[in-house]
């Protein structure tokens, strides 16, 4: 994509997302491809789906893969089905919901859909750990969608530092490795030009916050 900033424009607008500057041809398609690829693989529901799985298998019971059906439906399952028909009805630009006012919509639906989740797991005395990351990724999509109301918070930063919250917090620090997803994730999304660096920041630091405030004031193990 060619950058349309001009010397001239040395004064960006607060909160604006910036191309970044001109590579060399042949290093940006194949920076693009990896920051595309980084992206998809830890993509909110991508990362959703392996907290629910990681949570089932420490487990240890036969019946919580059946107890995971039910986050993996409501909190995974139902929002990309409502995603996918908002797309196709031209209420959203993108599956990846680049344009922040288009936000509240799928993320009302899906703090609702999670809410029902959180609920039915509660109810019917489900695995602590399904249970506790059922509510961070409630209490999680709640805090987005009211900071996005205003700022275009990262959502990628927010499920990727949670995810390697969990991660750790169920596996020890020999997971610690994994942190280096991280700044690669934020990496991404400033090259792809979805987000500020601050944005990204904002959402790891959210997504962190929230998983660890979760499972630690829970005593989850």
């Amino acid at each position: 994509m060619v950058s349309l900033i001009t010397p001239s424009q040395t004064q960006p607008v607060p909160g604006q997302v910036l191309p970044t500057p001109p590579l060399p041809s042949a290093l940006r398609v194949w920076s693009d491809r990896v920051a595309g690829i980084v992206s998809a693989v830890f993509s909110p529901p991508v990362l959703g789906i392996a907290m629910i799985a990681i949570a089932a298998g420490a487990t240890r019971r036969a019946a919580a893969w059946a107890w995971a059906g039910i986050p993996l439906a409501l909190n995974v399952l139902a929002p990309i089905l409502y995603l996918i028909w908002l797309h196709r009805r031209g209420l959203v630009s993108d599956l990846d919901v680049q344009r922040r006012e288009e936000r509240a919509r799928p993320l009302l639906f899906t703090l609702t859909s999670m809410l029902a989740a959180a609920a039915i797991l509660w109810r019917a005395a489900a695995p602590s750990l399904l249970l506790g990351v059922s509510i961070a990724q409630l209490l999680q999509t709640a805090l987005v969608l009211m900071i996005t109301l205003r700022w275009k918070i990262s959502m990628h930063g927010a499920a990727s530092a949670a995810w390697l919250t969990f991660l750790i917090f169920v596996t020890g620090w020999a997971a610690s490795p994994a942190l280096l997803a991280l700044p690669l994730v934020a990496w991404s999304r400033v090259h792809l030009g979805r987000h500020t660096p601050a944005q990204t920041v904002a959402g790891a630091a959210l997504g962190g916050l929230v998983m660890g405030s979760v499972l630690m004031g829970s005593h989850l193990r």
